[in-house]
């Protein structure tokens, strides 16, 4: 893609760059995006005031950063973002819109061709998470955000190549212009480290919301107690709203995503179950700690339908799946164990991260739907 008098592309997010998943998903994109050649604009949504580093970091690599104050939550106020972010879109050749709501104000906004990034099944992720007398009703409305940004946007991208036969069933129109771009990581941060920790300890990271299925976590850690002696970890980030997850844990300590890298490697295993009750939303997640564990060297727990990880796993002989029942727990433990003293599991964790979590194969990814985008649109 050639250079233009106007942004090349702007990324739109109401995500906040300075928590979780804008630290390690969106920055380490748009740094990419921009030492490609790209003349990048970035517009999110911060909850609080940016950092002077992060704002420096930015400018020096020639990214035109707009952070916008987040405000208050409630339907009123994300009426309100929807509406000022389609009028904070400046002059740009293409619009990569982070989820339902950033890409329905890209299209308001009539700048340029849309590339929807569906980072989920929003709206059934939401009505799981936040608790409402209204929830059908929200549901609804919700889902007209999701139908119209599968309707008038040119390209799509999706975390999981799962959750796309259930947007072609629910949508009338989809974009003929698709990829697939997993959870990315960068792996020149998150290192393989071949040896695993002499103490055996298991790792929680990051916020634990109604998304989780901490009970189920709790009956595995109960199950796999009878196999080894371990520790069970929580590092608990400033966002979250609890200071306890009850899965056993015996330390919970503050932490950065920043931190991760460096504090993975640890640890003997991570873990990520969701619900599995959550119906289709769990065909298009992908936890970003899942791909920071397997670039690391280490296993992972999660739950059964989450996303593509079911055949990720199976592949790569990396982790447990549970399905909640009796027997699959027993199983899982002892499974688990095996994988803890296997000394190649390591590597095998680090090869299904090259293969599926790269964040170079996945900037590689999203440039090329971007030049067909264009090509399509003239």
């Amino acid at each position: 893609m050639g250079k233009y008098e106007k942004f090349d592309v702007t990324y739109v997010t109401i995500d906040s760059l300075s928590e979780g998943v804008g630290s390690s998903q969106i920055t380490p994109l748009i740094s990419r995006l921009s030492k490609s050649g790209l003349k990048v604009n970035l517009i999110s949504y911060e909850k609080s005031a940016p950092s002077t580093g992060l704002i420096d970091y930015f400018q020096t690599i020639g990214v035109e950063w707009n952070p916008r104050q987040f405000g208050s939550g409630g339907i009123m106020s994300g009426v309100k973002r929807l509406i000022n972010l389609s009028r904070e879109i400046p002059d740009t050749n293409l619009i990569h819109a982070r989820s339902d709501i950033p890409a329905v104000s890209a299209i308001f906004s009539k700048k340029a061709p849309v590339l929807w990034d569906v980072r989920s099944l929003w709206a059934d992720q939401k009505i799981l998470i936040q608790k409402s007398s209204l929830n059908n009703s929200l549901y609804n409305q919700y889902r007209k955000l999701e139908s119209f940004a599968a309707e008038k946007s040119v390209g799509m991208s999706t975390l999981t190549k799962a959750v796309v036969p259930i947007l072609e069933q629910r949508n009338d129109q989809l974009p003929s212009l698709r990829t697939v771009v997993a959870t990315t990581v960068d792996l020149n941060r998150f290192k393989l480290n071949p040896v695993m920790p002499l103490e055996v300890r298991a790792l929680y990271s990051g916020t634990y919301n109604e998304y989780y299925d901490l009970e189920l976590s709790r009956l595995f850690m109960q199950e796999l107690e009878k196999n080894l002696a371990f520790e069970i970890h929580w590092a608990r980030p400033s966002e979250s709203s609890r200071s306890k997850i009850g899965v056993g844990e015996s330390n919970t300590f503050p932490v950065k995503q920043i931190e991760m890298a460096k504090l993975i490697p640890n640890y003997s295993f991570g873990v990520s179950v969701c619900k599995l009750d959550a119906g289709s939303s769990l065909a298009a997640a992908m936890p970003t700690k899942i791909g920071e564990f397997l670039a690391c060297g280490r296993p992972i727990v999660i739950n059964k339908g989450l996303g593509d990880m079911d055949a990720f796993i199976d592949e790569f002989n990396v982790g447990v799946v549970l399905d909640g029942t009796e027997n699959n727990i027993v199983e899982g433990a002892l499974k688990l164990a095996d994988l803890i003293s296997d000394s190649n599991t390591p590597i095998r964790c680090r090869a299904l991260a090259d293969k599926y979590f790269n964040v170079e194969i996945g900037v590689n990814k999203y440039l090329g739907i971007y030049n067909k985008i264009l090509s399509v649109v003239g």
